[in-house]
């Protein structure tokens, strides 16, 4: 007897709620080339719907394709308009305002979130985003009208006292600032930075005392955090002799600030107008080194890698160390061929005879006592033409001299500041000659010229 033969399963059509949970999946593992790929395949099947548009248009958003989310949202919001029940046109139209602020479309974003306001009055992340984008649009006043109105609101919403507080900052109306930051911390005691922001209203005020007392403050309730500990030790020391200041900024100090600051690094260091990196390579070239691939180079605390540029012609190994894991990590792919996260003194001590030039680019600041450092170089360099180059921040004798037995003194910045013939001498002790020093611009801060000094010395015969 003959069996009839089962007809072949059909395979069952990707549904929209299918490929709307399959795109969600993906965007919380983060692979948004992934999302882009599938949207791709399935939109030569049928239309996207306006979910996976928005979805669609988060990913590309995410990969810093800013236009083409901007395109894809406001396909993504026309077809809510068109069809209501296409998806959640709010969601939609909020990351559309974020696509148009992170493509610095600042006139789009505000007039978008203005209407996001007015509609949803009750959305209080409407108003603090656009608070934000008029503050980066550079219409700070309209953004403090913005954000007071906003409190009125929601007064006890921590956050818009910090918006508030940043925009007194940057108007310079520092008193109505540290009103502010005090306000946010009474609402969230756990804000650290808005202690930071507020020491650094008083410090904008002249008002050492609340400096002080803010320091205190903040290390009775963060006793382990080793950023105010050194920031209260700086300002402490302003009173104290200076045999009692640390000889150098601890560890921890170094790693959390720089860990903390390394995702707005650079852009912080533009805007300050940082001009060691040129000044170094400008040293470089006048001592006359070919640009040949015949030296091993460190870059002694090389943060995220802006030496490299001026440092590679010049070398067949470059070597990164730096103590900040963070700034190491936006190094990776600027050219060198090891990249170390350790202490700088114990890494010259364990490389003996290993470098030809040692460059240190605003690293030595953070240390007092110089004499470790120096003897450690001089052990690390290879030969009697070997160079140290690096820079130190040069103390105003006018306004506070230094005592030339000690050589520094640490700043309320919480960097040093040394004393040139302390630098002198100690470089001599450790076994350096040709010593040569010029002084000129490390940087902008607080509206003043930071000026340093470039140093460069060359490892004399031994001792």
């Amino acid at each position: 007897m003959a069996t009839r033969r089962p007809l072949p399963r059909r395979k069952r059509k990707q549904s929209s709620a299918d490929l709307t949970h399959e795109l969600m999946q993906l965007i919380n593992h983060e692979h948004f080339s992934d999302v882009i790929t599938r949207c791709d395949q399935e939109r030569k099947r049928v239309d996207l719907s306006a979910t996976c548009l928005h979805l669609l248009g988060i990913a590309q958003s995410r990969l810093g394709q800013f236009d083409l989310a901007i395109q894809t949202l406001k396909r993504a919001v026309e077809q809510c308009g068109t069809n209501p029940g296409a998806g959640p046109s709010l969601a939609i139209e909020n990351e559309l305002s974020k696509a148009y602020f992170s493509a610095e479309r600042f006139a789009e974003a505000g007039e978008l979130l203005l209407s996001l306001v007015q509609r949803h009055p009750e959305q209080i992340e409407f108003h603090r985003n656009l608070v934000l984008v008029l503050e980066n649009a550079g219409r700070l006043n309209d953004a403090i009208e913005r954000c007071v109105a906003s409190i009125s609101l929601w007064p006890n919403d921590a956050g818009l006292e910090f918006q508030l507080g940043d925009l007194y900052m940057a108007v310079r109306s520092y008193r109505r600032a540290a009103d502010s930051f005090t306000r946010c911390l009474e609402l969230d005691s756990q804000n650290q930075s808005a202690r930071r922001r507020l020491v650094s209203a008083y410090r904008a005020l002249g008002d050492q005392d609340m400096v002080v007392g803010t320091l205190r403050q903040w290390h009775d309730h963060e006793p382990d955090n080793a950023i105010v500990a050194h920031l209260l030790a700086a300002h402490q020391s302003q009173s104290q002799p200076t045999t009692a200041q640390p000889t150098r900024a601890s560890d921890a100090y170094v790693r959390e600030l720089f860990d903390e600051f390394a995702e707005k690094f650079e852009d912080q260091l533009t805007a300050l107008q940082y001009a060691s990196p040129r000044i170094i390579a400008e040293m470089l070239a006048d001592l006359g080194l070919e640009k040949s691939k015949d030296r091993c180079i460190l870059d002694a605390g090389c943060g995220t890698g802006l030496m490299s540029q001026h440092l590679l012609p010049y070398a067949s190994r470059l070597v990164g160390v730096d103590l900040s894991d963070g700034m190491l990590q936006r190094a990776a792919g600027r050219g060198y061929d090891k990249l170390v996260c350790g202490d700088l003194v114990r890494y010259l001590a364990e490389q003996p005879e290993s470098f030809d030039l040692i460059v240190s680019a605003d690293t030595l600041n953070y240390f007092g006592d110089l004499e470790p450092v120096f003897a450690a170089a001089r052990l690390c360099l290879r030969d009697n033409d070997s160079s140290l180059i690096f820079t130190l921040e040069k103390h105003d004798d006018d306004l506070d001299p230094i005592d030339t037995e000690i050589g520094y003194r640490l700043n309320l910045s919480g960097r040093y500041s040394h004393d040139a013939e302390y630098v002198r001498r100690t470089l001599q002790q450790a076994g350096f000659s040709d010593i040569h020093v010029e002084n000129g611009l490390l940087r902008r801060e607080a509206d003043k010229e930071v000026v340093g000094q470039y140093w460069i010395g060359k490892k004399s015969l031994p001792l």
